[in-house]
């Protein structure tokens, strides 16, 4: 039997989504300023409004601690945006450097851009580390992608995982601070493996701030590693102290200047062959 010629052409159409796009995709993950806190003190402490927002897909699920979710973006992706706060005193809404960093990527020319979010507020290098005795940060950013991805190809889409952004290590022990270099390149590996199309995923590492011995130990060994490794990026942030309220959490001013830094590091990283 032949189908009429509209509803055949209609048949098409739904098979074949119009808008079905190819997109890269960026990973984001760490602690608090990663999370990003929004009690520093501005009249106004949003992001400002961005018309590339609209452009750009956000997909996020950040927790508070393994048993508490700070919310998300309901499984689907969303225009880029704050995100819920309400748990943290004097964090009504929680965003950091994916903002800039997604304008910023845009804006150079990648339009087709995702941006996945799982952050925490706090916690060491060891909630990150696959098959550790509490790895519910690994366990959680495989999940969120995965979500992520099927929300994805359910539209006809198809992705790649282009790159980790990582902010974490002011609340790393001693002993997760000797680890720091090796903690990253296992989770990056991990990652690589157990992500879908994430094989040519490239990172970058934002250096921590925060003083103290400790910290100095982390900020070193992130450094140390991104020299030795062309596929992982590194920038400091020390420069940045005067704009931290309370000796630890970033302002608005520089939760917008680390997206940007984080957009001319990935930038700057060659092709993986």
């Amino acid at each position: 039997m032949k189908l009429p010629l509209l509803l055949l052409a209609g048949w098409i159409t739904l098979a074949t989504p119009a808008t079905a796009a190819h997109y890269q995709l960026f990973l984001l993950t760490g602690q608090s300023n990663s999370l990003g806190t929004t009690d520093g003190g501005e009249a106004d402490p949003s992001p400002g409004p961005d018309p590339v927002d609209a452009q750009i897909r956000f997909f996020w699920h950040n927790l508070a601690n393994a048993k508490t979710s700070l919310g998300s973006s309901d499984g689907g992706f969303t225009k880029l945006q704050a995100q819920q706060g309400g748990f943290y005193k004097g964090s009504a809404t929680h965003w950091g450097p994916e903002m800039a960093f997604g304008r910023s990527h845009f804006r150079a020319g990648v339009t087709n851009l995702g941006i996945i979010k799982a952050s925490r507020g706090g916690g060491g290098n060891s909630f990150w580390s696959k098959g550790g005795a509490d790895a519910h940060m690994y366990e959680h950013l495989v999940k969120t992608v995965q979500a992520a991805a099927a929300h994805l190809q359910a539209g006809g889409h198809t992705f790649e995982m282009a790159g980790l952004l990582y902010l974490q290590g002011e609340s790393d022990s001693a002993a997760e601070a000797a680890m720091a270099d090796q903690r990253f390149e296992q989770l990056l590996a991990n990652l690589r493996a157990d992500l879908p199309q994430a094989t040519g995923m490239r990172a970058v590492i934002g250096g921590i701030a925060a003083a103290g011995a400790t910290r100095d130990v982390v900020r070193a060994k992130h450094a140390g590693l991104a020299a030795r490794r062309a596929d992982i990026g590194y920038f400091d942030t020390t420069d940045l102290r005067g704009q931290m309220p309370d000796a630890l959490h970033f302002n608005k001013v520089a939760k917008l200047t680390l997206g940007e830094r984080f957009a001319r590091a990935f930038a700057a990283l060659p092709p993986l062959r």
